[in-house]
């Protein structure tokens, strides 16, 4: 079981890349407003003080993180991606394919049910910021992204002692909160 956990914890190694892909997408003026919007909620999600798992779970809590990314990256392939530079093109396309671990990890209806959540911070505000917010006005991106940069820097790097509990609870929070 705990082959999902590692996978998973080499996400949050690649969080700095993964987060200047979404950064890319979001400043893509030619990209569809849909994918823009999940890339905005992606970010948002970061800094949500109440997300799925709560962050100073240890071990986990930077997980859900790194798998909203993920999700909002699949869910944003759906949507044209014009003028996204290639680097960041082939980062979001590498991230969509890695969403298909969570599906094996969660089960195909909790996975559903964080597609859907996923897509819900399209429109969702964080801190009096929504996606559309974020993608209109310069310095709510620059706040953002600011506070992007501050999350990750305490999350990262991700340590786990015991990858079997960390699957159990990693999965039971999920569930929970997905319900």
């Amino acid at each position: 079981m705990a082959k999902h956990i590692e996978n998973f914890k080499s996400w949050s190694e690649s969080i700095v890349s993964d987060v200047a892909a979404i950064k890319a997408l979001i400043e893509a003026p030619k990209a569809q407003i849909d994918a823009r919007r999940l890339a905005a909620g992606a970010l948002n999600y970061l800094v949500m003080r109440l997300d799925l798992v709560p962050d100073h779970e240890a071990g986990i809590g930077a997980l859900d993180d790194v798998m909203v990314l993920r999700v909002c990256a699949q869910l944003a392939a759906g949507h044209g991606m014009a003028e996204v530079p290639e680097e960041a093109e082939i980062t979001l396309a590498r991230m969509a394919n890695e969403a298909d671990q969570i599906s094996a990890f969660l089960g195909a209806q909790p996975f559903d049910k964080l597609r859907q959540y996923c897509a819900r911070l399209g429109e969702t505000a964080v801190r009096g910021r929504t996606p559309a917010l974020i993608i209109s006005d310069e310095a709510a991106r620059k706040t953002l992204y600011g506070e992007v940069d501050d999350e990750i820097r305490k999350t990262v790097p991700v340590i786990i002692k015991d990858a079997d509990d960390a699957e159990l609870r990693l999965k039971s929070y999920l569930t929970h909160k997905l319900k």
